[in-house]
């Protein structure tokens, strides 16, 4: 695995990769990574065998945007009563299960430029509910913080996760550093 792809791994993914968040998403500029096909790949076998899935939910002739995902993980964030209603009232096949669910989210991503972002992929990244309508609701203004998303509800809560997530970036990040492969990171955690 090229050191570029490596790099994007674990400054997108880190969390996702450590187990602490269902899910990530990162843009793959395919310029700057030859091989890519390969590098992705590669990345699906790999993370076969260790819980985590790679999606491509949308791209275009320059770049793809990547989803890495944790299957077990996400089925329960979206399982949630509340977070369930959500993606119904929105138009998403709730009782379809979590593949259907992202095919819907992927359809959307490709048609964004014609019927607006779909907001919504908060909730498939882990993000709170209140944080996702607040978001929504104000146009992305008037958030009570910001870090790795808009905090519209609890900022407590918001900052312990930022906090986590950046220790789990950094942590992946020494350990690519320090020449670990990716097979060998995910066995140390």
């Amino acid at each position: 695995m090229s050191d570029a792809f490596l790099s994007l791994l674990c400054t997108h993914c880190a969390p996702t990769l450590s187990g602490v968040k269902p899910a990530c998403i990162f843009t793959l500029h395919k310029e700057n990574i030859p091989g890519w096909q390969t590098e992705l790949s590669s990345c699906r076998s790999l993370f076969s065998g260790n819980g985590l899935r790679l999606r491509v939910l949308c791209g275009c002739r320059r770049h793809l945007v990547i989803m890495v995902y944790r299957p077990a993980l996400l089925r329960e964030s979206l399982r949630q009563p509340e977070r369930r209603a959500f993606l119904q009232a929105r138009g998403y096949p709730v009782s379809m299960g979590t593949g259907r669910l992202l095919d819907e989210l992927s359809r959307r991503m490709r048609s964004a430029k014609a019927g607006g972002f779909p907001h919504e992929i908060g909730l498939f990244l882990g993000y709170p509910l209140e944080d996702v309508t607040g978001f929504i609701a104000a146009g992305g203004a008037e958030y009570r913080c910001s870090g790795c998303w808009k905090v519209y509800g609890d900022v407590e809560q918001a900052q312990h996760l930022f906090r986590r997530y950046a220790a789990c970036r950094k942590r992946y990040l020494a350990m690519a550093s320090s020449g670990l492969t990716l097979g060998e990171m995910l066995a140390a955690g």
